[in-house]
């Protein structure tokens, strides 16, 4: 934010805060008619849970058309505060007078209690839309398309097509005209551009673009984003398993999507998920999202230790080994929490998984990238080694140690997420400390099977 919208804000915050404490429900509605609703997001974020309420309660009874739109740019936290405390009543009001794929988000982002009681709620009232969209898996194209577009016939003309937009000022997107067949089914596209540039007399059957990018119902959202980026779309066209022109997905539904994903991929990888942002005030619901991998981390780490306890005995004479034991371990599992996190974003991205004989390439890739940083680091701790103890033979067995604990922990970093996603398990679950755990026991294996092998040449 630059300095001068940040003062704006501050300024804007203050007066918001003045007029609540005074009571000026006036003002208070005077002030919100001259804000976007975004920015309204952006004030309600910054005053008190008190404060917050009041003008929630004025945004609801004088506009409620802005009142979804204000709520979508909330974070999770302060928007549930809200919905919670106006009731499931209320709240089903409001989805009704949102675009359907705004409406399913703010049901998805609910607390599960309240979900129910809203949806109960929606039930009773017969929101169709949502209840339709709600049915469609979470992640995919059919849940978070927006079910208002602009499609005609193809045998319409382009004048005729022209005034019907003209016409239907309803429609809150305007992306692409699609062009549709007797059954609804999807059978071309045409941009506004391409529209106005074309003779009035011919038709839209005539101009339109018969290979349309098109996604179904069941397509996984991430896929969607991928495809609106590769061929700049500001839309993407959803169709049911009949070939039915049932939704689209628009541009701001894409970026949230990127967002989401990146967010989802961060968490995954450190062993949390986005449900703690939801329940961030309940510390028993956060610590048994957070519990499985941190076992995990535990089994790891206990089975670390059998393994030191394993060696312990046959390198007793060579306790100034055990000094090198963090560096091995640390510097595996750095670099292969580095590949785990390349390999994981490019497969969410879709720049990797593509073309011929992608999967050899991006392994040796990485096989190679391991084996010259592994060289570097090897040479560098065993100068230290040779330095602290005047011995060739731990310098041998310290830097051989760092290498191929390093070249093994780059390809295990892209082998595991790429073997998740084989399973079809999300990679993000393999980038955190799965790779870390993994690295760190084979990392022990190595330093100290190099370490016994020269604890016995010694004792010869």
């Amino acid at each position: 934010m630059d300095p001068a919208t940040a003062r704006r804000t501050e300024l804007l915050r203050d007066t918001l805060r003045r007029f609540v404490r005074r009571g000026a429900r006036s003002s208070i509605t005077k002030l919100l008619a001259k804000v976007r609703p975004e920015d309204v997001a952006t004030l309600l974020k910054s005053i008190t849970p008190a404060e917050r309420m009041v003008v929630f309660r004025i945004l609801t009874a004088d506009y409620p058309g802005e009142v979804g739109d204000v709520l979508t740019e909330l974070e999770a936290s302060q928007r549930n505060e809200l919905l919670e405390r106006v009731g499931p009543d209320e709240v089903a009001e409001i989805l009704e007078r949102l675009p359907s794929d705004d409406a399913v988000f703010l049901v998805d982002s609910l607390p599960e209690d309240l979900q129910q009681r809203v949806l109960s709620s929606v039930d009773e009232r017969g929101t169709s839309d949502v209840q339709a969209q709600l049915t469609f898996e979470d992640d995919t194209a059919g849940r978070i398309m927006n079910r208002e577009f602009f499609s005609l016939p193809a045998a319409t003309l382009v004048r005729e097509a022209i005034a019907s937009i003209q016409e239907n000022r309803d429609v809150e997107l305007i992306f692409y005209l699609y062009v549709v067949d007797a059954e609804g089914g999807l059978a071309g596209v045409t941009s506004l551009r391409q529209l106005l540039l074309a003779p009035p007399e011919k038709s839209l059957g005539e101009i339109a673009q018969r290979d349309v990018i098109q996604v179904t119902t069941a397509t996984d959202q991430e896929e969607v984003a991928q495809l609106a980026a590769r061929y700049d779309l500001l839309a993407i066209p959803v169709i049911d398993e009949d070939g039915v022109l049932v939704g689209i997905v628009t541009v701001d539904d894409i970026v949230d999507i990127v967002k989401e994903e990146a967010t989802e991929d961060f968490l995954k990888m450190v062993g949390t998920s986005e449900d703690e942002i939801i329940y961030q005030d309940k510390s028993l619901k956060v610590a048994a999202i957070r519990f499985p991998w941190l076992a995990l981390n535990l089994v790891g780490g206990l089975l670390t230790g059998l393994l030191l306890q394993r060696f312990q005995i046959s390198l007793a004479e060579a306790l100034f080994l055990l000094a090198f034991v963090p560096v091995i371990m640390g510097m595996g599992g750095n670099i292969g929490s580095q590949t785990a996190t390349i390999t994981v974003r490019g497969l969410a991205t879709g720049r990797i998984g593509s073309g011929e004989r992608w999967l050899p390439r991006f392994l040796w890739q990485q096989l190679k990238v391991g084996v010259v940083l592994g060289i570097t680091f090897a040479l560098i701790v065993a100068v230290a080694a040779t330095v602290l103890r005047q011995n060739p033979w731990y310098a041998a067995v310290v830097g051989g140690s760092m290498l191929c604990a390093m070249v093994l922990a780059s390809v295990n970093g892209a082998a595991i997420p790429l073997v998740f996603r084989r399973l079809g398990i999300d990679p993000a679950l393999a980038a955190g400390p799965l790779v870390t755990t993994t690295n760190d026991i084979t990392g022990i294996l190595i330093y100290f099977s190099f370490a016994s092998l020269l604890i016995e040449l010694l004792l010869r």
